[in-house]
């Protein structure tokens, strides 16, 4: 995990989301061609970083690549976060939010791997934590951050990714390492799934 994932509301609504959180979006954008449903590595997504004092909505690419022959690094584990000080280091400075309305898992039957929906039922948007870079060609480059699984999730999948709610997601952009660190545990609340085709 995560390895696909929704963002369905408009900017508009996610602009209008936030403000009435207290947060005004500034938009940094050249352009909103961005996928919606069954975004994948690579694509170009929509995240939200703390910089020069304000709240900055733009589009990075999903997956951290150091150089041309390097691997792609589309989530990265929270206890390697903790551990290596490089993403230590990232995840200090370097902090992303990523608005989801669900994200996708296979669940095997039988022979066959069947894609599921998975949702919040209680939030129709949430928020993944995530770490970035930004290469030499200054391309905001993101890794979400995922944690063990929760009961729902397990019988699914070994990873999950972290999830956080509009003042968590919010306070996560400016909050202290140790104070975000433990914002990086398995979610605790309602979840849904649901068959779907991709």
């Amino acid at each position: 995990m995560c390895g696909r994932f929704e963002t369905k509301p408009s900017i508009q609504s996610l602009i209008f989301d936030l403000k009435k959180s207290g947060v005004e979006l500034l938009l940094d954008l050249e352009d909103e061609n961005n996928k919606k449903v069954n975004i994948a590595p690579t694509d170009k997504i929509l995240s939200i970083r703390y910089t020069d004092n304000n709240y900055k909505l733009s589009l990075s690419n999903w997956g951290i690549k150091f150089s041309d022959d390097s691997s792609l690094i589309f989530n990265s584990r929270i206890e390697t976060i903790k551990e290596k000080k490089y993403w230590s280091n990232l995840f200090n400075k370097n902090r992303m939010l990523v608005p989801m309305t669900a994200f996708y898992e296979w669940k095997k039957e039988g022979a066959r791997k069947i894609p599921y929906r998975i949702f919040l039922p209680d939030l129709e948007i949430f928020f993944v934590p995530s770490v970035y870079f930004i290469n030499k060609d200054k391309n905001i480059l993101s890794s979400l951050i995922t944690t063990t699984p929760n009961s729902f999730i397990k019988p699914i999948h070994h990873r999950m990714p972290v999830i956080l709610n509009i003042k968590e997601g919010i306070d996560y952009l400016t909050d202290d390492m140790e104070t975000n660190l433990e914002k990086c545990i398995p979610y605790s609340g309602k979840m849904g799934m649901e068959k779907t085709s991709l």
